[in-house]
Order: structure tokens, then sequence, then C-alpha cells
């Protein structure tokens, strides 16, 4: 029998109590409705208040839910069931008998870890937002298990891992107690009614080569938001001066969900406000981040002045694989990535993509030379600076690592000053590619620049700036277009030229300023007053133009008319005094005998020139 058999049939396991335990039980009957299920919620205050709570901040309608039976209903029975379990869990197990396990750590990193992932659920539609957040609450809910189950052995489990600091966890629980936490929570997880498209990718996230998916399943974006979740975790717990590393680091795992930058500061701002008020709710203590811009701006006082690098160390030998490990840690603070074999180091090679490999000639499965020469016939393995290791310095292994394409040689007992000389072309190369990079981002950030303004100065080129219409030069353009519209399709086509009664007058009595003011209003009232389809545009002086497409000569002039109606009833300030304008206008249609675009803008013309000789203020009909 297993060890997580024996924890199974024991009653050492967390399990939820009182109405977390009845709602469980309750919902496993066939017949039982969401009326029951809110009956029973409610003789626990707490949990409905949470309840309410949550499906108020992940709902996106304007009504408030304000009542449980409202809550239960908008969430559903298997998210009421999970949450009741959930909300259970933590008010059970604050405290404990294990004393290397933090329980008030665990608590505030599960539940920023669970409203990560109801804000991610938001963005990116997985699951139900709910269902997000039960699974990031109990995403390392085997932690808690091992200490509640084990309390003097998880705290020998943790000294030796905080000690060490090499292995992972999971790899000490193993050694300890034959099982981890993530196999003994994904049992837990199974045994509470969670379903394995959840628990599966729970099971996995950690592990440093993800499982593959299809690049578009529902399980990649699962696992990468339970990735993402559990670093924003990580970071709003961790030290001031580890923050904005962190903090980078999740921007830059947040583009594969399609987050872009400008997204990230505003998406973790949200979340850790959201963090603290949960947890004032809950009495679980939170911490108080500076904004997303200050905590990306603020450097790490401690940080080496050369550009921290990716490193890969692959060494089958585990002491000179961690030795080697800890002097590039405390040489630069590079982010060091460990492999025992050359399949492995070759995956995570592909993976993380690091600026340098330290390998050993004598690794198993794939050796070192293989491995350096399958790594540079690729693209991304061209670019890595690759140092082969041996265990003595014989000239005859660095001719070979040469031959088979490495940058350097190493022996396996090479000192930190060695090792740093060995660094110093990579990180040479950093440097500039990521001058490169900005020259790069400059460059386009002023291609974009340039295109804004090219695009601007066309839209003025088009644009009458008086009044904000399409100016001569653009109504030729429209006419066009709407002409060769018209004579492939067969539709009729009408335009209206307007001019405004008595212009002069107001120029010659009021001012131009005054003037200038008629016009704007005019234009106002007429791109108001136009049908949506139809363009209207300043064609000179008092004069406009309407382009009516699709529109025959009955049309085209109620149009007109209810423009000129429209107009006459607008109130202008004119000097001192509200004035009124009127306009005549004269429409004309696309007809058979209509040769071309000037010859119907003349008829137009015509018809407005017989408006004002019969006394403005009118609507005119070309007879063409």
């Amino acid at each position: 029998m297993t060890q997580v058999e024996q924890l199974e049939i024991s009653t050492q396991l967390p399990s939820p109590k009182g109405v977390a335990l009845a709602v469980l039980e309750l919902s496993q009957r066939e017949n039982v409705t969401l009326g029951e299920i809110a009956r029973v919620v409610q003789t626990d205050p707490a949990l409905s208040g949470r309840l309410i709570k949550l499906a108020n901040t992940a709902t996106r309608i304007a009504r408030p839910v304000v009542s449980v039976q409202e809550a239960v209903v908008r969430q559903g029975m298997t998210t009421v069931r999970q949450l009741a379990l959930g909300f259970s869990l933590l008010d059970q197990y604050r405290s404990g008998a294990c004393v290397a396990f933090d329980y008030q750590f665990y608590w505030s990193h599960s539940l920023l870890m669970g409203l990560t992932m109801q804000a991610l659920g938001e963005r990116v539609r997985v699951a139900a937002a709910d269902e997000m957040f039960i699974c990031g609450l109990l995403a390392q809910v085997g932690q808690l298990a091992l200490a509640t189950a084990y309390p003097d052995e998880y705290n020998t489990v943790l000294t030796d891992y905080r000690a060490e600091g090499i292995q992972t966890l999971g790899a000490h629980e193993r050694i300890h107690l034959e099982t981890d936490h993530t196999e003994l929570g994904n049992v837990l997880m199974s045994d509470w009614g969670i379903p394995k498209a959840f628990t599966n990718p729970i099971a996995q996230y950690e592990d440093e080569i993800p499982p593959s998916y299809p690049h578009d399943s529902r399980s990649t974006s699962f696992t990468l938001m339970l990735r993402l979740s559990h670093r924003l975790a990580d970071l709003g717990l961790a030290e001031a001066d580890q923050r904005p590393r962190l903090a980078k680091e999740w921007i830059s795992l947040a583009t594969e969900l399609d987050i872009p930058l400008e997204a990230s500061g505003i998406f973790i701002d949200e979340v850790i406000a959201s963090w603290r008020d949960w947890g004032a709710l809950l009495h679980i203590p939170t911490a108080s981040l500076p904004p997303f811009t200050e905590l990306t701006q603020r450097k790490n006082p401690s940080s080496n002045q050369e550009s921290s690098l990716r490193i890969l160390v692959a060494d089958a030998n585990a002491l000179t694989r961690h030795r080697i490990m800890s002097l590039l840690v405390e040489e630069g603070g590079h982010f060091v990535y460990p492999a025992d074999n050359g399949n492995t180091a070759l995956a995570l090679a592909m993976e993380v993509l690091p600026h340098v490999i330290i390998a050993h000639i004598n690794l198993p499965r794939l050796n070192g030379s293989d491995l350096c020469q399958a790594l540079r016939a690729t693209d991304e393995g061209q670019r890595m600076h690759i140092v082969l290791m041996a265990d003595d310095n014989e000239e005859s292994h660095r001719t070979d690592a040469y031959e088979v394409g490495a940058d350097s040689y190493a022996p396996s007992t090479i000192s930190a000053i060695g090792l740093r000389a060995r660094l110093h072309p990579a990180q040479r190369l950093v440097q500039l590619q990521n001058a490169w990079s900005k020259d790069r981002a400059q460059l386009r950030q002023t291609a974009a620049e340039l295109a804004v303004a090219n695009r601007r100065l066309a839209n003025a080129a088009l644009t009458d700036l008086l009044t904000g219409l399409p100016n001569r030069r653009s109504a030729i353009d429209l006419l066009a277009q709407a002409w060769s519209a018209a004579t492939r399709s067969g539709l009729p086509l009408s335009v209206m030229v307007i001019d405004i009664d008595h212009f002069k007058q107001v120029n010659d009595t009021f001012g131009h300023a005054s003037g200038d003011i008629v016009l704007r209003e005019a234009a106002h009232s007429l791109r108001a007053s136009a049908r949506r389809e139809d363009s209207v545009c300043r064609i000179g002086g008092e004069e406009f133009l309407v382009i009516c497409p699709g529109t025959d000569l009955k049309a085209a002039m109620l149009s007109a008319e209810r423009l000129r109606a429209c107009l006459e009833t607008k109130q202008i300030l004119i000097g001192h005094t509200e004035k009124t304008v009127t306009a005549s206008i004269g429409v004309a249609v696309h007809e058979v005998g209509t040769t071309d675009i000037d010859a119907l803008v003349s008829a137009a013309d015509k018809a407005l020139y017989q408006a004002k000789k019969d006394g403005r203020n009118q609507v005119c009909a070309s007879n063409a």
C-alpha cells in the first residue's frame, strides 16, 4: 500500500466540516435543488457573505448580487460546493502543529493565487471565473495536507529544503515521505469532486518542463494561468528588492497569454488591491506593494552592474553541478537552470533559451559534444554561448570542444575567477543585443510616430479646417467613388449643392469672425440632420455639397427639405444677438443623360441658382 493510499484511509488529511460538509453531501443527491443548497449556505453567515462578495467580484453586470439565493444560482451547484470546501479548509487550518510550515503565509499565497486565477479567467475563457478562483486557492493544498498529516516529518522536509536550496521541495518530500504535495493534492481534489480537466494541469504546472499540449488547447492555457498565478503570489509576498525581477519575469510570461505590457500593470495593481480587500475580510495577512510603474522602475541595489544571464548547467555529477550553480548565483545573480542529462538539457534549452550553456562532455543519454552540435543546428542554439567541461584539462578535450562548435572549454574544477572569465564574452554579447533591441524599439517608435504624423497630414489635406468637414478635394474623391458604385450597380445617385443665404451680408455687417461662426454652426446642423450614409462636404466659401448614394430624386428632395428646415430653426449667436440663417438647395440625380460628375454637379448648381432666383430658403430640383 502506497503512502497516499495509507493517508486516504486515515483521518489525518484535511477535510471539510460543518456547513461545507453538509453542502458536499447534499450536492451528491440526484434530485437536490439550488434552493436547498442556498438554505444550507444561509445557516453560515460568513460563508454567505463570501459567496455574495465573490459573485459580485466575478460578475460584469450592473446590478449587484444581494442574496444568497441569487449568488448560488449565479455560481451554480458545482462552484458553490467547491467554494464552500475551500473556505471551510481556510477557517479550520489557520494554524497547526508543523513548526516550519507558515500557515498564514500559505493561505495568503493561496488567496493571491486564487484571485489571480479568477482575474485571468475573466480574460481567458477556459472555465468560469469562480472555478478558477477555487483552483488557485487549492493548487498547493498538498502542502497543507502533508503539514497536517506529518507535522514532525514535514518540519524536517522544510528545514532541509531551505538549508540546501538546490533540489525542489517535491524532491525533498519524496525522499522523506515517499510522496509529494502535488500527488497528494491531486488525490484530495479528485476526492472532493474537482474535475480532471483542472487537477491534471494543477499536478503538473510546477514541473521544470511543463507537459506538452497542443498550442491552442484549454490545458495549455490553464497550465500557463497557474504558473502566472503562482508567480504573482510569489511577487506579492517577496522581499522588496526581489519584486522588480519577479515583476519582469511575470510580464515576460504573461505575453504568452496575450497580455501586453501596457495591460500588465493595470492587471497586477487590480489583483493586489483585491487581495488586500479579501485579506481583510478573511483575516489573512497581505502585503503592501507600490504601484506597478514604481515597482518595475525600482532598481535592485545589490545587483551586479554586468548583465544577469540565463545559464543552463548540465552535469550528471550532482556535487559538481551544485558547486557551479552556487558560483554563478554568488558571482552575478544569474538565473540558473539545472539538468542531469543531455536530453533534459536540450529540451530545457529550447524552452528557456539560455544565454549560456555549461555542459559536461560526458553527459548521459546525449553527451556534451552531441548536445553542442544539436544546438548549433538550430537558429536559437547558434546564439547561445556554449562552454564544454571535462574532469581534466587535457589538450585533446579542448580541441574536441572547439571542433564541435563550443565557444569555450573549462575543467570541472574551474574557479570563480575562471568562470567569470568564461562568462564575460556572453555578458558583452547580451549587452550589445540589449542595446540593439533598444535601438530597434526606438526605430519602431519613430516609424509609428511618423506614420501617425503622415495620417494626420493626409487627413488635414482632405479636411476643411474651419468646419471639420471633408474639403473640396475630398468631395471630388468621394463623389468619384459614389459615381463608380452607382454605374456598376445601377442604383441612383443624387447630390445637393447648398448655399447659405445672404452670407456676404453677415460678413459685411458683423465681420468675418461672425461669418466663421455661421459656417461652423451651419456645417454642424447639416451633418447632424443628414442621413448616416450621406457625405456632407464644404466645397468653398458658403457652399456645401451633400453626396447621397442609392437615393433617387424624390428621396433626395425630402432629405434636402429636412436639412433646410433644421438649419432655419437653429439659433446662432451673431454679434450679441441670436439669429437664424437660411439656405438655398439645388438637387440633381444621376440619370441616363448625365454624362459625368461635372455634369451632375452643374445640374445641381443650376437648380440652386433657380432656388435663389425664386426667393431663397427653398429646395429646387434639376430639370436635367
